[in-house]
């Protein structure tokens, strides 16, 4: 078993949503026995550039129970841990189903990672199998890679080379399905991986109760308002898109349409031909749909609502969404805090538009200043937030001391609520910056930069972004003797470091004087974010 340090709720807290139903005795694997047993007849599509591919849910079921036994086979025990790096797909689907049934403790990857970044996630987490595409950007170097710090790595896509090498039809093909095993609802279900305010990227331990809570209580309640199905775009190698994608529609009945790259051309005619909504995603999917040449009136009455979040999401977009008859809402969340608060689609325009929605059922919102004091109504300060769906703390436990409060998770976020309760995220304490719904550390960035032998110091900040929310802003000063590095010497450098390419700056400015600072000497990054918003 894999030993985890878990951040409980006070025992009156507890006991509270335990009372309300919000936390029962159902796993995640019960979860998806129930929901999944009522979805045999529905259909799960894949839609690539290639074709169309649909499979029956319990056909998928089936594949993952037997990857889980075929592990299981392998000597990988309920508890223990399996990290998987897969684009959207049905094996991807298949390891989340199988997994689940079988207890393992599952850590998605983003496909966007570079590879030593999952190589460290693989170091930090344990893991005793490795699932990959064997189609992958350096897939060949990846396996090799991750081979050497665990047990097996599976290979989809490719036959088995080994007997630690495998591939993952001959896996499935050789095993045979076996009973779920009991699971303890408080045991860790999945390990977010996201960067954090540091330049070491932080692993968020989500608990059996904590995910059913988050799909029963939220997830499901927003997406049940429409009878369609959606078109889910949302990598399923990240938490919250392999909850949406994956575990939402079969408990409200729905099949599953998955893509397995964008195109918006592509995704506005699948929405036409399966009549599909656009559903909840990263602010980037409605905007590149909007733009498209080809979409019509007809597509946004298909369209109809769509729920946003995972990247800041401006009011222009929300209010552009309305002339053309779709009913956007803002929200707020995190890997830590997956929906901290949603806006209604029966709300007013100004609301939509201009607050990240209410507090979502469970949840506890406060404000507090850099005192510690609860804020009154309207005063900025940081969000602190609990809830029967919040996180049981990091990988590293020496993280958790920072990240709660006697029991509220400090968010690192800035932001007021009104009398009437909505939330509004204004700036943001944690040195990160969200593009197209992906956490990029600065600090991990910076450290880079300032290896550079033209650079003296670097700061890096968030900057607006039309397209996708917001941009890393590289501010530089050059070493004396040293001509200012452009935007193609610090991309070679990062490229060399081992960089993923989504963490890349894609805005350099040039600092001759010194960096504003507080009397501490500390870079004062308000300021330079104040400054690219056209601000200071």
């Amino acid at each position: 078993m894999f030993d985890l340090d878990i951040v409980e709720p006070d025992q009156q807290l507890a006991h509270r949503y335990r009372r309300k139903g919000w936390w029962t005795d159902t796993s995640l694997a019960d979860l998806l026995a129930t929901s999944m047993g009522g979805a045999g007849n529905r259909t799960m599509w894949l839609h690539s550039r290639a074709a169309s591919q649909q499979v029956s849910m319990s056909d998928v079921r089936d594949l993952g129970h037997r990857l889980g036994a075929g592990l299981a086979a392998r000597g990988l025990r309920p508890g223990e841990v399996v990290a998987f790096q897969l684009p959207n797909s049905i094996e991807a689907a298949a390891v989340f189903y199988g997994l689940a049934h079988s207890g393992v403790v599952l850590v998605p990857l983003s496909h966007a990672m570079a590879p030593r970044e999952v190589l460290t996630a693989v170091q930090h987490c344990g893991a005793r199998a490795v699932i990959l595409d064997a189609h992958g950007p350096e897939a060949a170097d990846l396996a090799a890679l991750v081979g050497q710090c665990t047990e097996y790595v599976v290979l989809v896509g490719a036959p088995s080379r080994s007997t630690r090498v495998l591939g993952f039809n001959a896996l499935v093909d050789s095993a045979i399905d076996r009973s779920a095993v009991r699971i303890d609802p408080a045991a860790p279900a999945v390990i977010g991986w996201t960067s954090g305010s540091t330049a070491e990227p932080k692993g968020v331990i989500l608990t059996h109760r904590a995910l059913v809570a988050e799909a029963r209580l939220h997830m499901a309640p927003m997406l049940a308002g429409s009878p369609r199905p959606m078109l889910s775009t949302s990598p399923v190698s990240h938490v919250t898109g392999m909850l949406i994608s994956l575990l939402v529609p079969p408990l409200i009945g729905r099949d599953i349409h998955l893509m397995d790259y964008w195109d918006a051309t592509a995704a506005l005619a699948l929405i036409t031909r399966h009549n599909l909504t656009a559903g909840s995603g990263a602010p980037i999917f409605l905007q590149t749909l909007l733009d498209d040449p080809s979409c019509t009136p007809k597509h946004h009455e298909l369209i109809g609502q769509a729920f946003l979040g995972g990247a800041t999401v401006s009011a222009a977009l929300v209010q552009r969404a309305q002339s053309c008859g779709i009913v956007a809402t803002r929200s707020y969340g995190c890997t830590e805090h997956p929906s901290i608060s949603l806006g209604r689609v029966e709300d007013e325009l100004s609301v939509r538009a201009g607050t990240d929605g209410h507090v979502n059922t469970g949840v506890d919102v406060r404000i507090v200043d850099d005192s510690g004091r609860v804020c009154s109504s309207g005063q900025p300060g940081e969000l602190q937030t609990r809830g029967p769906d919040l996180f049981s703390g990091y990988l590293n436990p020496a993280m958790n001391e920072e990240a709660f409060d006697r029991g509220w998770f400090r968010t690192g976020d800035i932001g007021t609520r009104d009398d009437r309760g909505h939330v509004v995220v204004m700036d943001r304490k944690k040195d990160i910056i969200i593009r197209a719904g992906m956490n990029v550390s600065a600090a991990e960035v910076e450290a880079i930069l300032n290896a550079m032998p033209e650079v003296r110091e670097a700061a890096v900040v968030a900057a607006p972004d039309p397209r996708t929310g917001e941009h890393g802003c590289a501010f530089i000063r050059p070493n004396s003797g040293h001509a200012p590095p452009g935007i193609d010497a610090v991309q070679r450098a990062l490229t060399a470091a081992g960089l993923a390419k989504y963490k890349w700056p894609e805005e350099i400015r040039h600092q001759v004087a010194d960096f504003p600072r507080t009397a501490a000497g500390k870079v004062r990054k308000a300021d330079l974010r104040r400054m690219v918003r056209g601000q200071g």
